[in-house]
């Protein structure tokens, strides 16, 4: 496995210094994880620390960028601020370690969370992907607000099962599904996802406005804070930053 590190400094940053201290940084995993490979690269930025990393994302788009997120206070940019920006102008994958994440493995499900839009959907086949290649169950969770009248529980979860039962044809793959109900649809991701002893949960950035909006603000980063796994975020290509 090749992982790359990568450093972002900025201009007036000497990258020879930089390099140094990185390389620092990476030496410990070289040596306790055995069969990953780390390569350290300096990369200059011209503008922003998050501008760097999309100017790299852009260069490289099959790469899936890991980072830590340590976010604080009620601001909007709960998730930190290269985060937040980053969020904001790569399409692919970014994995982020919240400062609550304490997982020692990846035997647990995958949870992807769903709100009835495409944006959310379009995140599936993803989830599925690093489900099968964890080994392990993806499991469709969608929250209800507790007063939305339906037809009863079975009304309730005819959307997530028919997620569920395309994404196993497609996949090849077990699925399952689950309906929440909350107000705090944050707290109702996190909660399910600690019951499972999730190994990771995935969202999209932009799904419906109003309580199922996943978006680099209040929701995802809330998820993102509180949850004890890492958290995949993925902003559809076909919609633009807001």
């Amino acid at each position: 496995v090749l992982t790359e590190s990568l450093l972002v400094v900025a201009e007036d940053v000497r990258t020879a210094a930089a390099g140094r201290v990185g390389a620092g940084k990476v030496a410990p995993l070289e040596e306790t994880k055995a069969g990953v490979e780390v390569a350290t690269k300096v990369f200059v930025a011209s503008e922003s620390v998050a501008g760097g990393i999309a100017d790299e994302v852009e260069t490289h788009p099959e790469v899936t960028v890991v980072m830590a997120s340590h976010g604080r206070g009620r601001s909007a940019a709960l998730l930190g601020s290269v985060a937040e920006e980053l969020l904001r102008r790569v399409f692919g994958p970014v994995l982020l370690i919240g400062p609550r994440c304490e997982l020692d493995g990846f035997d647990g499900p995958v949870v992807v969370t769903v709100d009835g839009s495409s944006a959310s959907e379009s995140v599936l086949p993803l989830a599925a992907a690093w489900a099968i290649e964890l080994r392990t169950e993806p499991w469709i969770v969608e929250v209800v607000e507790p007063d939305v009248q339906t037809s009863g529980d079975v009304g309730q979860a005819a959307y997530p099962a028919r997620l569920a039962r395309r994404l196993a044809a497609d996949s090849g793959h077990p699925v399952q599904f689950e309906v929440l109900h909350g107000h705090d649809v944050h707290d109702e991701i996190v909660d399910f996802a600690d019951s499972l002893h999730a190994s990771l949960i995935v969202a999209s950035t932009h799904g419906r406005t109003g309580m199922a909006r996943l978006v680099t603000g209040s929701t995802a980063a809330a998820v993102v804070r509180h949850a004890r796994c890492p958290v995949l975020l993925l902003r559809p290509p076909h919609l633009a930053a807001t």
